[in-house]
């Protein structure tokens, strides 16, 4: 069992979390015409925190994660509110293949520093979204390694605009937008979260 098996049945319970999750989910409501017969790529999505969010406004939302703990909790959250329209999907995403031409967008929260090469990661996501589809990431700006509490499996201390934006354009996408959405207090500090927008 991972780590994040364990840690999906405490996950909603930091309230840190919930609040992030809702604050890049507006970011992205805000920043791409999401449409009712879109369909859509949550990676990393653990127990779903950022696919509620997004939920209402398409037609379905793939939600993949490498943990069945919180594929489970998403499941069951899913069940419980009469919500049909998120499949959830258990994929290695960095060894998995995750399709071609099929997504109008792709979205994420707090997962890409868990990706060890980047932009081999971005040419899949690439690669699996529609021409003219969308990517929205969001992540932490560069920090110095003290956001985790255990570092195992964080290949990136955040990331800065120009490095981001360099690794979209590598993995062929365009019209980089880079916002800061929301600021977790932890640690006695400030955690800066971006929202990176690109389009196929």
């Amino acid at each position: 069992m991972s780590r994040f098996d364990e840690l999906a049945k405490i996950w909603d319970e930091a309230s840190y979390r919930v609040e992030n999750a809702k604050k890049i989910g507006q970011a992205i409501v805000e920043n791409i015409p999401l449409k009712e017969n879109w369909e859509i790529l949550d990676f990393g999505a653990g127990t779903g925190l950022l696919t509620f969010y997004i939920q209402p406004y398409v037609k379905a939302i793939d939600a993949v994660d490498n943990s069945k703990g919180m594929l489970e909790k998403l499941e069951e959250k899913a069940k419980n509110a009469g919500v049909s329209n998120i499949n959830p999907v258990f994929k290695d995403l960095e060894k998995d293949d995750l399709g071609e031409n099929k997504y109008d967008a792709i979205i994420s929260s707090m997962t890409l520093h868990h990706i060890k090469d980047v932009v081999s990661f971005l040419k899949k996501l690439n690669k699996a979204l529609k021409d003219g589809g969308y990517i929205a990431i969001a992540d932490l700006e560069k920090e110095e390694g003290d956001f985790h509490s255990d570092n195992e499996g964080v290949y990136h201390f955040g990331f800065s605009k120009e490095e981001l934006e360099n690794y979209f354009k590598e993995a062929g996408f365009k019209d980089f937008k880079f916002m800061i959405v929301n600021k977790i207090y932890k640690n006695n500090k400030e955690y800066p979260v971006f929202l990176a927008v690109g389009k196929k």
